[in-house]
Formats: C-alpha cells, structure tokens, sequence
C-alpha cells in the first residue's frame, strides 16, 4: 500500500491555538507590540493635556501681572505686559482679555489705528467663543472713532452674527443701527431698528428702536 509523499517545500502548518494560554504564547509578539502603541498613545494624550494646562496657567498668571501694571497707572509698562500675553498667548482666553484691554487702552490714549490694527489681528485668532463679539464690537468702536460709521456699522454686524443669546445680539445691531444712522444711511438704519421694534426680547430696546425710528422718519420729511 503506498502513502502519499509530502512536499517537501510546504510550510508546516501553524501550532493551533487549544487553549487561551496557548493562543497568549502564539501571538505574544503582537500583544507586547499593541500593549506597547496603547501606552505610548496614552503618554502623548496625557502629554498634551498637561502642556495646555501649564499653558493656561501660565498666560492666566501674565495677564494677573499686565492687570497689576495696569492698575497701578503705569500704562506704558502695562501696555508692554498685555502685548507680552497677546503675543504669546492669543489662542487662551487670558490672550484674548489681555487683546481687548490692550485695545482699550490704546482708544483711551486717542490711538484709534493701532487699536483697529490689534483688534483686527486678534479677531482673525478669535474667530468664535465667547469674546469673538466683544472683539468685533471694539474693533467696530476703534473704526467710529477713526471717523468711519458705515465701517464701524459692519463691524457691530458682525459681531452680532458672533454674540450669543438675542438680547447681545440686539445690543450689537442697535450700535450698528446708530451708526448707519450717522453715516446717512437711513435705509440700512431703519430696517435693522424696524426688526428691534418688533423683538419682545427686550422692551427697552424696543422702545429705543421704536424712537430712532421716528427720528429717521422726521428726518426723511421734506
């Protein structure tokens, strides 16, 4: 009786897997090298958290020194401290605040272009969160001051597109309305005081649009 030859360049088959202990011997290699890419991909994770933690902390503690500078009256050095946290720190709310007083200061000084030029770097940063609005809104004060209504007016806009909750919105679009209104655009003015006459939001600001209204109505009269 003749038995079959085995070929000679076959692989011998793999060990079979008869139990769980087995199966840990068979594929240790790729468990060592899996428990090996968890832990690293861990590390990284708790890496990264930790530095944006030290880096909070860190721009929270520059800005409480610019404050300090700040209230103590010296404005050149706080000036200097606030663009210190601006410049390193403007993706934090610390760099944002510090953004914003810094503009401030420069508009109470009467430097209403290097206001609008900070503003204007710091909202392509801040392009949403809660002072994503404010920094439109000062931005569209710095412009008015420059003696550009009609700009400023598209700035409160914009910042009212950014502002959460309708009363921060109404307020937004009542300084555009004002400033449309100066600029003797009385078309945009009344439409944006037409749609705040008719919010139930807030009725003050109601009653406001419903007299800007009656000015820009007299106004028109010949």
């Amino acid at each position: 009786m003749t038995h079959p030859i085995s070929d000679g360049g076959t692989t011998p088959a793999q060990p079979k897997a008869e139990s769980f202990v087995d199966w840990f011997h068979i594929n240790s290699r790729m468990i060592s090298i899996g428990a090996i890419v968890v832990v690293a991909i861990a590390f990284v994770f708790w890496f990264v958290q930790r530095q944006a933690l030290n880096e909070t902390i860190s721009s929270d503690r520059q800005l409480l020194t610019a404050k300090q500078s700040l209230n103590s009256g010296n404005a050149p050095l706080a000036e200097a401290d606030l663009k210190k946290v601006v410049d390193k720190y403007a993706d934090k709310p610390a760099g944002t605040e510090a953004g914003l007083l810094l503009a401030q200061l420069k508009i109470d000084k009467g430097d209403y272009q290097g206001a609008v030029t900070d503003l204007k770097s710091l909202s392509g940063k801040v392009s949403s969160g809660p002072n994503a609005a404010p920094i439109r809104g000062l931005l569209g004060d710095a412009v008015a001051q420059l003696g550009k209504p009609a700009d400023a007016a598209a700035e409160y806009v914009k910042a009212a597109g950014l502002a959460a909750g309708p009363n921060a919105k109404g307020f937004w679009m009542a300084k555009a309305g004002r400033a449309y209104l100066e600029a003797g655009k009385a078309t945009e003015s009344r439409k944006i005081f037409e749609d705040l006459a008719a919010q139930h939001d807030n009725e003050a600001m109601a009653t406001e649009a419903r007299v800007r209204l009656g000015e820009i109505a007299a106004g028109s009269k010949p």
